[in-house]
């Protein structure tokens, strides 16, 4: 266990030191071409270390990797639209990963002003990007699998609330964080391209990376086994 930590934490620094670098000194072709690589890196770890017992997040892995070699070509509106879709996949299986743990459950107040809060962010996210896209939208299609992939955005972030706020435990928090982490790194980078922000690819990249090392930790590591959190276990008894 000690071993896997290591090596994801040692990888998770090279990367970010390398990925700082390339966007400092590299054309955006250089820091696109990186991105796969990456990504293939993690994925690496993450069969060696047979992740792949998960197999909704191993498909996702593998989407993810697909989608950041579309990036590559993402001036090209046809990649641009391929790469808004797989990546919608590869959010769309972590949810099927985590929706046999959904469940609505009211009675609990804490719960309830988490999930307001939880919503809450999402509407001003979603509110955010729909802006964005609204002064750059490219044609008709385009719109709509943006639309699309925020909704699987907003989906995914309410499913792993409910995960982390039901179990509380370490494996539901580090879900919550890699998923966190890819949403406001995809959030930066929509900042970056559609308003031309570039200082916005350094965080972009970072909890992207961020991302991929606590996903490859959450599917590898051996974790307690999950109960509900202590308050609604008291609920149910």
């Amino acid at each position: 266990m000690f071993s896997r930590k290591i090596s994801i934490i040692a990888l998770a620094g090279i990367m970010i030191l390398i990925n700082i670098f390339f966007i400092k000194y590299f054309s955006v072709d250089y820091i696109r071409a990186l991105r796969p690589f990456t990504t293939l890196s993690f994925c690496l770890l993450f069969v060696l270390f047979k992740g792949y017992k998960h197999v909704k997040l191993a498909i996702a892995f593998m989407l993810f990797f697909i989608s950041d070699l579309f990036i590559i070509k993402y001036d090209i509106l046809l990649f641009n639209n391929l790469t808004s879709v797989v990546r919608s996949l590869g959010y769309f299986f972590i949810g099927l990963h985590l929706l046999p743990k959904f469940k609505v459950e009211i009675e609990s107040k804490k719960t309830l002003i988490a999930y307001l809060i939880v919503i809450f962010f999402c509407a001003i996210m979603f509110y955010e990007l729909i802006d964005i896209m609204s002064l750059t939208s490219k044609d008709l299609i385009h719109r709509y699998l943006y639309f699309f992939y925020t909704l699987i955005l907003l989906v995914l972030l309410i499913l792993v609330g409910n995960y982390n706020f039901r179990y509380n435990s370490i494996q539901s928090t580090s879900c919550m964080y890699f998923t966190f982490s890819f949403v406001v790194s995809d959030l930066f980078g929509f900042i970056t391209y559609y308003l031309g922000m570039n200082a916005f690819c350094y965080p972009t990249r970072i909890f992207y990376i961020l991302g991929l090392a606590v996903l490859t930790a959450y599917s590898v590591l051996p974790f307690h086994r999950e109960v509900l959190y202590e308050e609604d276990a008291l609920e149910n008894y």
